[in-house]
């Protein structure tokens, strides 16, 4: 069996949307067992069986208590693009994931720093054209917040393996996709 399960906060959202806040059938069965998580819904017609015990697997799980949301966003490679809309910010061109580097807006060589002020995403020829010199980017880089890139994730398909998540999960109808 490879159900997994969604983990909800307390206030009944995800903890994160992606990566989405799931957790393994078998540590949702230790929280319940825990008392840490109550059970919103439970995945028809699957149970887990012992010689003593037998339960419906869960599908949607709620922390009995509240876990405060971060403010601001972790710096990674995967939120700098999608700061950047997967966008090179010399030539303005949309790119894959796998396309993409980041480059330094100060160069490494004259003092710059990988922050969310001196990076920005761009593609291969662009970024060996700059090289170290001080050309500025088509868009001012900035530090985004949690929630921001939180939204912009959802302009991206995300796969759930039960459709009763998306009352939850609140993800736009035509990037859902039912995992079969």
């Amino acid at each position: 069996m490879n159900n997994s399960v969604l983990l909800l906060n307390a206030d009944g959202q995800p903890l994160s949307i992606v990566p989405l806040s799931t957790v393994s059938w078998q540590n949702a069965i230790k929280a319940m067992f825990a008392e840490k998580v109550h059970v919103i819904k439970n995945y028809e017609n699957v149970f887990i069986r012992s010689t003593s015990l037998s339960i419906p697997c869960p599908s949607i799980i709620m922390l009995n208590t509240y876990h405060r949301q971060p403010t601001k966003a972790k710096y990674t490679r995967r939120n700098l693009y999608i700061r950047d809309n997967h966008c090179c910010q010399y030539c303005g061109n949309r790119f894959e994931y796998h396309q993409l580097t980041i480059d330094h807006v100060v160069p490494r060589s004259k003092g710059g720093r990988l922050t969310w002020e001196n990076s920005v995403a761009a593609c291969s020829p662009c970024n060996v054209k700059k090289a170290d010199s001080m050309k500025p980017p088509l868009r001012e880089p900035v530090r985004p917040t949690w929630h921001k890139i939180n939204y912009a994730n959802k302009l991206h398909n995300l796969t759930i393996p039960d459709i009763t998540w998306q009352t939850y999960v609140k993800w736009p109808e035509d990037k859902l996709i039912l995992q079969s």
